[in-house]
């Protein structure tokens, strides 16, 4: 199905985009997408212009391959095909032998097999002349970890690089933590590998991994008090640089951007950066990703600084750019589509499922976000057909 009648690697205008809005957004694909991330490749693009176009990636959960890709083609999503079968970066039988393969999470050992055997939120980063993969999986441990891998050509062969020793402990989050199953201080997962730059005051480009401690994974009751806590899930970014066999160095240890707020209802995740105007912004969700709950809000960053400020809503749950028939908009990632003008895609619900009831039965959408005005002037970002849909 396609999400517009405009090819969405066209260099396009706002007026363009609202000229042509969807009264309802369609999913991408017709079957489970969660946490989409879309990227344009060119001629000049490692692959070449065979693999030159938009690529989709998604969480993939418990299934026996790992991160399969779609390419837009003809107007519309399809299974990127190899010998006739639908290419994956991690195809069955060739799944790093340190993921997870049922072991129970040592914080949560009640979860679902799907949230158990994990291989969620691929983001493919380029720089260097070689592709990144950024992702996250459970290791033998049960404990989520934030991995990546290399490659020369999105569908061809990826080498795995295992994943960076970046975990935090229970009480660098909560040191009143009583202890528990796992025991006194355990590791804490990590999750949502993104990649964002900066250039500082001498001109270099600096690289930075933005991850999530998963501490929304850890609740326990107080001792003494009979309250009920969850620890902290604070955004972290760690400079890093990758050397031409594409090994990863981190420099130095990691800051702090964010940590989720009252108002986050427990968590926040799934960030992602857009420079802009001479600024840059922080997209991240908020929320249980099961249900009408999970949103997105936008902040302005400044990376060097290690600071988020100006956070506001940028879609929820009652979003007019939903059309009334989907819930829960989250996960994003972006792609530039024309002057001050980006595609948004998203994960969402369609109202009435939820993954309490019905598994993950997650769609990709695409919307857009624009930091223009009509008239080309910058403006505080917007979503498109939040700002300019009609009722449906």
């Amino acid at each position: 199905m396609t999400s517009s009648v405009l090819p969405p690697d066209a260099t396009l205008t706002l007026g363009d985009i609202v000229a042509n809005l969807p009264r309802v957004p369609e999913p991408l694909l017709d079957e489970t997408m969660a946490d989409p991330f879309v990227l344009r490749l060119t001629a000049a693009s490692p692959g070449g212009a065979r693999t030159a176009g938009l690529w989709m990636v998604a969480t993939t959960n418990d299934q026996p391959f790992a991160f399969r890709l779609y390419r837009f083609d003809g107007g519309r999503w399809v299974p990127h095909l190899r010998d006739g079968r639908h290419c994956a970066i991690f195809p069955e039988g060739r799944l790093p032998a340190w993921w997870n393969a049922g072991e129970l999470d040592p914080l949560s050992p009640g979860l679902p097999r799907d949230l158990v055997v994990a291989r969620w939120a691929p983001e493919i980063d380029v720089r260097h002349g070689m592709l990144t993969l950024h992702y996250t999986a459970r290791d033998r441990a049960g404990i989520l970890r934030s991995a990546y891998a290399t490659a020369t050509a999105i569908d061809g062969e990826w080498t795995d690089h295992g994943f960076l020793d970046i975990n935090v402990r229970v009480k660098d989050l909560a040191p009143g933590y009583p202890g528990g199953p796992a025991g006194g201080n355990p590791v804490v997962g990590m999750i949502d590998g993104h990649v964002a730059t900066a250039v500082d005051a001498q001109g270099r480009e600096r690289t930075f991994l933005l991850t999530k401690v998963d501490g929304n994974g850890l609740q326990w009751t107080d001792p003494v008090t009979g309250q009920r806590h969850k620890a902290p899930t604070p955004i972290l970014s760690h400079e890093f640089h990758q050397g031409a066999d594409g090994r990863i160095t981190l420099l130095g240890p990691a800051k702090v951007l964010l940590t989720n707020g009252p108002h986050h209802d427990g968590l926040v995740e799934g960030q992602f950066v857009v420079h802009e105007d001479g600024q840059s912004y922080l997209v991240y969700s908020a929320g249980f990703f099961g249900n009408a709950e999970y949103r997105t809000y936008i902040a302005k960053l400044d990376l060097l600084a290690h600071k988020v400020w100006d956070e506001r809503l940028l879609i929820d749950s009652q979003s007019p750019a939903l059309g009334g028939q989907w819930n829960g908009p989250g996960h994003p990632s972006f792609v530039r589509v024309g002057e001050g003008l980006y595609a948004m895609y998203l994960h969402v619900w369609r109202n009435g499922t939820d993954y309490s009831k019905d598994g993950d039965q997650r769609r990709a959408i695409q919307c857009h976000v624009a930091f223009r005005d009509l008239e080309g002037r910058p403006c505080a970002p917007f979503v498109v057909e939040a700002r300019y849909s009609t009722p449906a």
